[in-house]
């Protein structure tokens, strides 16, 4: 049996206790408006304001979450997000969307793994470096991560080499988040909280300061994890296409990079001056066991026709060429 602790889900601020019982949780994106969201859900615009207690429903803010009451989870589609967002139909392709289709990854696919919760405000989390897992409610029904869950996930997020460091209790929530949004997939967790070393590509981190963690979701692409991670306010998000991880870190404001260096090479941000975290570097061998390593060497060129190396012996000569004495 798996050791658990559990919590609930700190949305915080985002859901009155009176609304556990919902069936969706639908997360507010730029543009959004409340007659768009209730037009998705086949629901009345009223019965979301009354069930959200919303008071000014003309400044929705993205990455607050609303629950839409008594519904099915809808078939979302690349459509429905773009009147959401207030676009017009054939719209020109956004920068964002242009990257998620190079990675092979299209809107439309961006928006199927969103399900209703299994187990809502329980987190499912598998360590991959050292195979342990356990279940953890987030919150202790008064809107507060609870100790007991914050001592579990300290010890689930400690250094590969021992040490551990408190983590950010809104770290945690975003963590839960995430696991409702995914239909309570299991979380795999490939870094948490690192020690600073003088090696490390950024000078101050925030897995030194177990505000952040790499991770994956279970059965879902890393880049509709990212696409999600994107929409939560004031947070970090990298995206790493020659890895196996996105990063998640809480922050004062948002923050977005993509870095194409490979495990054990230096980082190569999509763009200069970004208020990037880490570089893959930076992932102490937890999955990567050619991290920290240099990259391989160039392969050896081929000598020009007609002319040899030098460390190359001499070729044999033939004996009719040689001289007798």
């Amino acid at each position: 049996m798996r050791q658990g602790v559990t919590v609930a889900v700190l949305v915080a601020g985002m859901l009155a206790s009176s609304l556990a019982g919902a069936d969706i949780q639908h997360v507010v994106g730029k543009g959004h408006t409340i007659d768009a969201i209730a037009n998705r859900y086949h629901v009345t615009a009223k019965s979301i304001i009354e069930a959200n207690h919303l008071k000014d429903v003309k400044h929705l803010k993205p990455g607050d979450v609303l629950t839409i009451p008594k519904v099915d989870s809808p078939k979302k589609s690349a459509k429905d997000d773009a009147k959401l967002a207030g676009s017009a139909a054939g719209a020109k392709d956004t920068k964002d969307t242009k990257d998620a289709k190079a990675k092979g990854t299209s809107t439309k696919e961006s928006t199927t793994f969103a399900t209703k919760a299994k187990t809502p405000g329980v987190v499912h989390i598998h360590r991959l470096a050292t195979t342990e897992e356990i279940d953890l409610k987030i919150s202790d029904g008064g809107g507060k991560v609870s100790s007991n869950t914050l001592k579990s996930f300290e010890k689930m997020m400690r250094s590969p080499g021992g040490p551990t460091h408190p983590i950010e209790p809104r770290l945690v929530s975003l963590l839960g988040v995430v696991s409702n949004h995914f239909g309570s997939r299991k979380i795999e967790v490939v870094s948490g909280f690192r020690p600073y070393t003088p090696t490390q590509y950024t000078k101050d981190s925030n897995h030194n300061h177990g505000k952040a963690v790499d991770f994956r979701v279970v059965g879902v692409p890393n880049e509709v994890v990212r696409d999600f991670c994107r929409s939560l306010k004031n947070t970090g998000c990298g995206y790493y296409p020659n890895s196996t991880f996105v990063h998640m870190d809480v922050r004062e404001a948002s923050a977005f990079w993509i870095d194409y260096s490979k495990p054990g090479e230096p980082p190569r941000y999509n763009a200069a001056n970004v208020e990037a975290d880490e570089g893959t570097s930076d992932v102490h061998g937890d999955v990567h066991p050619a991290a920290n390593t240099p990259p391989p060497a160039a392969p050896a060129q081929e000598p020009p026709p007609g002319t040899t190396n030098e460390s190359d012996p001499p070729p044999a000569t033939k004996p009719s060429e040689t001289t007798q004495d």
